[in-house]
């Protein structure tokens, strides 16, 4: 497991110039091409997304009202509450339309042939284990209140808000654990890329 606090995201503007976005990891490290990445950006007013030929694209509700989404010629999709998810080409022509004020999403792209399996939120007050997809890569992303994560062969570690945990494709399961009289309120992420990674 890699513990990625919010504090070491990389702040930097949008392809397209319209906000700002804090690249949480991406592989490789540097460069300006990516087999995958994760961001988080904060979208401060209606407008278009920027165009990421060659991937594929999720963007989730974190924080905010939320905003509809029009993707190329389909019917608007409507992300108006926390872990509202849209899975769309990186090509594709997508605009948003704030519903009530800015609002910030978590990005997370793969380049074809790579895949995005699935994002998941995940709630609950009481510790529970999470199974998790052998073969893959995977990120835990804390939501709202610090959950302590476990997984069979690394020490316990502790999320704050917004920070984020790196799963390897070995990694199989984890366990999660509000302090008590809280609930665990996380975002799993769950992609396949181009090449061998672990």
């Amino acid at each position: 497991m890699v513990h990625l606090p919010l504090e070491r995201y990389r702040s930097m503007p949008w392809r397209n110039g319209m906000g700002v976005t804090r690249e949480i990891a991406r592989d490789p490290a540097t460069g300006e091409d990516f087999r995958w990445r994760l961001s988080l950006a904060t979208v401060a007013s209606s407008g278009p997304f920027s165009s990421y030929a060659g991937y594929r694209r999720s963007v989730t509700l974190i924080e905010g009202k939320g905003f509809e989404l029009r993707v190329g010629g389909q019917d608007p999709l409507v992300l108006d509450r926390v872990g509202a998810t849209a899975l769309f080409p990186g090509d594709a022509a997508a605009r948003c339309t704030l519903i009530n004020g800015p609002s910030t999403d978590m990005s997370l792209m793969v380049r074809l042939p790579g895949s995005i399996l699935s994002v998941v939120r995940i709630q609950g007050a009481a510790p529970l284990t999470v199974p998790l997809e052998a073969g893959a890569l995977k990120a835990v992303f804390c939501l709202r209140t610090d959950t302590s994560l476990l997984s069979a062969d690394d020490p316990v570690l502790k999320l704050a808000p917004h920070d984020t945990v790196l799963l390897g494709q070995q990694v199989t399961a984890v366990s999660l654990c509000p302090p008590p009289g809280t609930s665990a309120d996380l975002l799993v992420l769950t992609w396949k890329a181009t090449s061998q990674e672990g």
